[in-house]
């Protein structure tokens, strides 16, 4: 039997693993297809396209959390926090929505 921490072990493996690939080289379609597959057994029935606007959504929260003179957008330290912030906060939201 899957338990929802594995499942959420493997979206976050998704997202990780989708930000590993060359920017211009992901496919956040599929990504967030395999995401949206995993969240339909727990009654969330988001298409994958309104996934990946949820997460962008978390990404942002990031960025607006800090005065934009101190982005580093050029500093790859900087954008994968930005990253694992964004994995932690979409995480956050899909654990709302279960309970």
């Amino acid at each position: 039997m899957i338990t929802i921490r594995e499942d959420l072990e493997l979206i976050t493996l998704i997202l990780y693993q989708v930000f590993e690939i060359p920017s211009f080289k992901r496919n956040y379609d599929a990504a967030f297809g395999k995401v949206s597959d995993i969240l339909r057994r727990y009654g969330i029935g988001e298409n994958p396209r309104n996934l990946r606007f949820r997460f962008t959504l978390c990404m942002q929260e990031f960025f607006d959390s800090i005065p934009q003179d101190q982005w580093k957008l050029n500093d790859p330290a900087f954008i994968k926090q930005s990253e694992v912030f964004a994995i932690t906060k979409f995480r956050e939201w899909i654990i709302e929505q279960i309970t």
